[in-house]
């Protein structure tokens, strides 16, 4: 694997929220040398207000130097900035300290001596924070929204995109109880809780076709790989085997103990539980939870996706093993 200077290309974690998508993190970030980053959300959904909308509305023109020093600035305040409010920007943990001139300079320089384009700044910040963290490598959550993965890779031809997924009956229920989401709306609105909960379903099948269709589009390029996260409750090692396989790093016993890792852990959204280790009962609690008009509903308007996603729609592998049946779990399509 060809290095940039002493850095690995690093690893970005795509998918949809509520799709584990902190345990996939935890585990990578088991590995000694790579650095855990959060969402920074450079390029967000339609209704977001992300990077690019941070650079119209309190930046500008980029091709003015004085522009990128503001740029770089408001990116390590650690201020309510609109389009930097992802996690990445609150800079926690992470072993440097966001005012850190020397990190600012590091950056403003590496953007001036750039194209000054969105992804050479993406580039130039996480780089340097996995320098300046004493880092090898670095593992992102959520760069940017499903849809800009084709970008994502331009901008880091050598990166290893891990797409995420999950059983969409699985994500829906999760969303629709979702603490900070949509059970924070219910809250605030009771009498439109029976909208708000089906409006979070459909949105969760509208984006699940979304994904589909951008794997069938990726599934043949090197540097993306598809991984489920039932795969990863039921068959851990196996997994975790085939993702460092991957991503070019070795297997390591620690990362079947996702638990000791100082890192965040996301309450289910069903238990208010926090997941910390490999639960294979996480994956399958919404059947516990979803009407049957909703099952219905689910997989009829995802009975495609999900079998271009590599799931049965009507009985896939972790239910049937939940069910006592001894079954293999297919390996993630390339």
């Amino acid at each position: 694997m060809r290095l940039f200077g002493m850095q690995a290309p690093p690893i970005f974690v795509v998918g949809p929220h509520r799709a584990g998508s902190t345990l996939w993190h935890n585990v990578i970030a088991l590995h000694q040398g790579i650095l855990r980053l959060p969402e920074p959300r450079f390029m967000g959904s339609a209704r977001q207000k992300d990077f690019r909308y941070f650079i119209s509305k309190r930046v500008g023109d980029l091709s003015r130097d004085e522009n990128v020093d503001n740029l770089v600035q408001l990116c390590f305040s650690r201020q309510p900035v609109a389009g930097l409010d992802g996690a990445f920007w609150r800079f926690e943990n992470l072993g440097v300290r966001a005012a850190d001139s020397r990190l600012h300079h590091a950056v403003a320089e590496r953007i001036k001596k750039s194209d000054r384009s969105l992804g050479a700044i993406a580039r130039a910040i996480i780089e340097e924070l996995t320098h300046f963290c004493g880092c090898s490598r670095a593992c992102v959550k959520f760069p940017v929204d499903i849809r800009h993965t084709h970008e994502l890779i331009r901008w880091f031809p050598e990166a290893r995109v891990v797409h995420i997924t999950r059983d969409p009956r699985g994500l829906a229920m999760s969303k629709a109880n979702d603490p900070f989401g949509t059970a924070l709306k219910v809250k605030t609105h009771p009498s439109l809780s029976y909208l708000l909960r089906k409006a979070a379903l459909l949105h969760v099948v509208k984006e699940y076709r979304v994904a589909a269709g951008m794997h069938e589009r990726l599934k043949h390029i090197s540097n993306y790989r598809l991984f489920r996260y039932e795969d990863l409750l039921a068959f851990p090692e196996r997994t975790i085997h085939q993702l460092c396989d991957f991503i070019g790093i070795d297997f390591s016993p620690e990362m079947l103990a996702p638990e000791r890792g100082q890192h965040e852990h996301q309450p289910s959204s069903l238990t208010g539980k926090q997941q910390k280790a490999f639960d294979p009962e996480a994956a399958v609690r919404w059947r516990k939870v979803i009407s049957a008009i909703d099952n219905f509903t689910i997989l009829a308007l995802t009975k495609r996706s999900m079998k271009r996603l590599g799931y049965k729609p009507d009985v896939h592998q972790i239910l049937q093993r939940a069910e006592g049946v001894s079954l293999e779990v297919q390996a993630p399509r390339v």
